[in-house]
């Protein structure tokens, strides 16, 4: 039930995951993996391509979902249009938010798709998943506030390289290519930053625009978490839907 959703053992696949990412993960990782990604000169594919890629797809950082990705991907969007059958922008958030999990096709390591993101460059919160197993991180022993400012704004920090960001990346240099508007690709970007949307962590950094983000993504999570729940089979009318869907806001093919 919801009560037992993100729990963390420490006999597990994700405690071994989490291991990885926080020996791997910081702010020179992440450079180099904005270097090398950021230019989208990876593949042309459509979005909808891109969700048939997430069929193959299981996150090993998630301790609710044994299932591939695509199934969460429609079970998030389902949420979202049973709350807002009008609003199609939404349910296609719902159902694109983790399609930068494609990055597992271009042979990168799971700690640089998945998993909770955090600010590197700055002391890394006690609050974060499996904290204290963190033996070695540039940032364990960094200031509060880092290579940072009081009120920079979220985005102006380097999280934990992933899915989130390459997918907002894919969004913001394709924008002639789809009918997204910019509250949504920051819902995608800030999603799995649980320290910050959860915890509370952070907060020090925002600017005026950032608590419109945290509401948005507050909002959205419930969907996103919650539906990890529901009915894993998918009927054909609701992947033609979306199929539909996909269709209607996007354009062809997208570099990614």
């Amino acid at each position: 039930m919801a009560e037992t959703l993100r729990t963390y053992d420490i006999d597990s696949k994700q405690c071994e995951f989490y291991k990885r990412m926080y020996q791997n993960q910081d702010l020179k990782f992440v450079l180099m993996m904005k270097r090398k990604y950021d230019k989208l000169d990876n593949v042309k594919m459509t979005m909808n391509k891109a969700l048939s890629l997430m069929d193959s797809f299981v996150d090993p950082s998630d301790p609710d979902l044994d299932e591939p990705n695509s199934i969460h991907a429609y079970q998030t969007a389902e949420r979202i249009r049973k709350m807002y059958p009008d609003n199609k922008e939404y349910q296609i958030i719902g159902l694109i938010h983790d399609l930068g999990k494609v990055l597992f096709t271009f042979d990168e390591p799971d700690y640089a798709v998945v998993g909770d993101t955090f600010v590197v460059g700055c002391k890394l919160p006690k609050s974060i998943v499996y904290y204290d197993f963190i033996k070695e991180h540039s940032d364990k022993n960094n200031t509060l506030n880092g290579i940072y400012k009081e009120g920079c704004g979220l985005d102006n920090l380097y999280l934990s390289y992933g899915h989130d960001e390459y997918l907002y990346q894919v969004l913001k240099q394709n924008k002639d290519k789809h009918k997204l508007s910019e509250k949504y690709w920051d819902i995608i970007r800030y999603h799995s930053f649980y320290p910050w949307h959860t915890e509370s962590e952070y907060s020090q950094f925002m600017n005026y625009k950032d608590y419109d983000t945290l509401k948005n993504v507050l909002e959205f999570n419930q969907f996103d978490l919650y539906s990890k729940e529901d009915d894993i089979h998918i009927s054909n009318d609701v992947k033609k839907y979306y199929d539909n869907l996909l269709n209607e806001f996007f354009s062809g093919d997208l570099q990614w």
